[in-house]
This record gives structure tokens, C-alpha cells and sequence, in this order.
């Protein structure tokens, strides 16, 4: 099982959100630590691999370090037209 590591940008993000969507996003985290790659799809071109998630109107990026068993949760974005512009 992988563990969670929430980076300081995804933490200011989530808190912006309503407390119900929160937990929502929390619980689907928790969902995909067995296997992040499962239900997530995998960002064309990007160095490390960055994978995503859907939770309702909200995209959850990730990266996964399968050496150290961690899920590196980057960012969380309401879809909009401009989400997968990085």
C-alpha cells in the first residue's frame, strides 16, 4: 500500500474548497493507495509521469515514486477549459 504525501500547494487548494468536496477528494485519495495506477490516467508528455484523477467537477494530480511507496498528491483543480494547461 502507498502512503500519501500531500504537497503544501494541494493543502492550500483543498482548503478553498467546500468542506463536502473536501472530504470527498480525501476519501478518493484513500481509495487509490492500494493501486494509484487503476482507475487514473497518465498526462501525455510530462517528466516524472503525472497522473490524474476525477472526484465530480475536480481533477486531483498525482506522482507516483513506486521505490519509496508514495503517492505525491501535487494539485487540485475544478475543471475548467484551462485544468490541463501546466
Amino acid at each position: 500500500m502507498y502512503k500519501p504525501l500531500f504537497t503544501n500547494r494541494f493543502e492550500k487548494q483543498i482548503r478553498k474548497f467546500p468542506k463536502k468536496e473536501q472530504d470527498k477528494i480525501l476519501e478518493k485519495i484513500d481509495g487509490i493507495l492500494l493501486n494509484p495506477r487503476l482507475h487514473s490516467v497518465k498526462l501525455q508528455s510530462t517528466s516524472p509521469s503525472i497522473y490524474r484523477f476525477r472526484v465530480g467537477d475536480y481533477r486531483v494530480f498525482f506522482v507516483v515514486d513506486d521505490r519509496m511507496k508514495i503517492v505525491k498528491v501535487t494539485d487540485v483543480r475544478r475543471r475548467t477549459t484551462q485544468t490541463y494547461s501546466h
